[in-house]
């Protein structure tokens, strides 16, 4: 409805002529100034339903434009004008560590993805081993080995053959580096002995006796077996004793 009368009111005027106006006025109002066509006589806040594009608009402080406020065709409010200013470029993908809207991606100022492979991989030294102990964890990658001087394990063993045997073996539950400490013993002196993993040598070869000797080996993976292989020279039985050192001990372990 836009038919209305600025000025319905006049002294000289035909009172049924002028209530006429006055309905049509608040006919007008309350259908927000509705039509196809922009009403006349804008003013500054006033409402108009556009019928044809089934929107409705207010009119700006200035009276000089329409802005659009809600879209009737979609139930939704209509935000256009508020983009530019509320979600700019600037505030896109801003530096690492300012607040902005960042979209999916893998760089530093990017939002990563729910199925990012980063979120089903925890990278080491992430859960210490307090954590673990306490039970607040409950699948965790363990804390890489480094070569040190706590003891973490042992074993030994004796052959009497002449080629190299496997005497010794341990576990590595862990990946990195570990100082190995290799102790031969025999009572004609001479025996042979030599670190090996998953039964290939990666140690050097060592003779003689009684002797121990210090190695740090690198490039283990969790799941390898550290062995230790020896073989005898002489009348009499080779014993072997491999023990493992590391920095990143796992459980407590006694220093004196």
């Amino acid at each position: 409805m836009q038919t209305y009368t600025d000025n319905c009111f006049t002294t000289t005027g035909v009172v049924q002529t002028q209530m006429g106006q006055v309905e049509e006025n608040f006919a007008a109002l309350k259908s927000a100034f509705s039509g196809a066509t922009t009403p006349a006589n804008t003013v500054a806040g006033m409402w108009w339903f556009d019928t044809t594009a089934n929107i409705l608009k207010l009119r700006n402080e200035a009276n000089s434009a329409w802005l659009s406020v809600w879209d009737f065709a979609n139930n939704k409010p209509i935000v256009t004008n508020n983009i530019s200013a509320d979600f700019g470029a600037a505030l896109k993908d801003p530096a690492a560590g300012t607040a902005g809207l960042r979209t999916l991606g893998t760089t530093a100022v990017k939002a990563a993805a729910g199925n990012d492979s980063r979120f089903s991989t925890i990278p080491d030294d992430y859960v210490t081993t307090i954590k673990i102990l306490n039970g607040n964890v409950t699948a965790v990658k363990l804390q890489v080995y480094t070569a040190g001087d706590y003891l973490e394990a042992s074993d030994s063993g004796a052959t009497n053959n002449n080629t190299y045997t496997k005497v010794a073996e341990i576990y590595l539950p862990r990946s990195g580096t570990i100082r190995t400490v290799l102790s031969l013993s025999n009572p004609s002196g001479i025996g042979h002995g030599r670190i090996y993993r998953n039964g290939a040598a990666v140690g050097t070869d060592q003779s003689h006796s009684p002797y121990t000797w210090t190695q740090d080996i690198s490039g283990w993976s969790a799941g390898d077996l550290c062995q230790l292989y020896v073989y005898n020279t002489g009348e009499y039985s080779t014993s072997g004793t491999l023990q493992i050192y590391t920095g990143t001990p796992f459980l407590a372990t006694t220093i004196m």
